[in-house]
């Protein structure tokens, strides 16, 4: 299956790194096109994303100069608008990890004209919800 991951980030490069090699780590047999957004970051993002381009030929980047953020509906839309080049994509976050077999989930759940949604493990800072497991670590 060919994917297209859509990451808006900002200030997040520590985390951001980690995705991205767990992306990588576990995308088993699948084609992961990595796209992401860097919303005016100060910490190294935009250099890093350049350096990650060089090497990467399936992670492609933008970024909004600033100095206002954008932020993440309208760094989505232009991920999916702009950059993505797979007919599937899935909204991720720079401080999600994929886990070992979530893309081969994906793919034996998706059906025409459906959504698929992985749960999601976060600790207790926001409210719960049926998407997700709230746990403290």
């Amino acid at each position: 299956m060919k994917i297209s991951l859509i990451i808006p980030s900002r200030n997040n490069l520590r985390y951001l790194k980690w995705c991205y090699d767990s992306i990588r780590k576990n995308q088993g047999k699948h084609e992961v096109e990595i796209c992401v957004a860097d919303d005016a970051s100060t910490d190294g993002t935009w250099e890093w994303c350049t350096h990650t381009m060089t090497n990467d030929s399936n992670f492609k980047a933008i970024r909004n100069e600033g100095p206002d953020r954008q932020g993440l509906v309208i760094l989505n839309d232009k991920l999916l608008e702009e950059v993505a080049s797979h007919d599937i994509c899935m909204v991720f976050h720079a401080d999600m990890y994929l886990c070992p077999g979530a893309i081969d989930s994906i793919e034996e759940q998706l059906k025409d004209k459906t959504i698929v949604s992985l749960t999601r493990i976060e600790p207790p800072l926001h409210p719960p919800g049926p998407e997700k497991i709230v746990e403290d670590f």
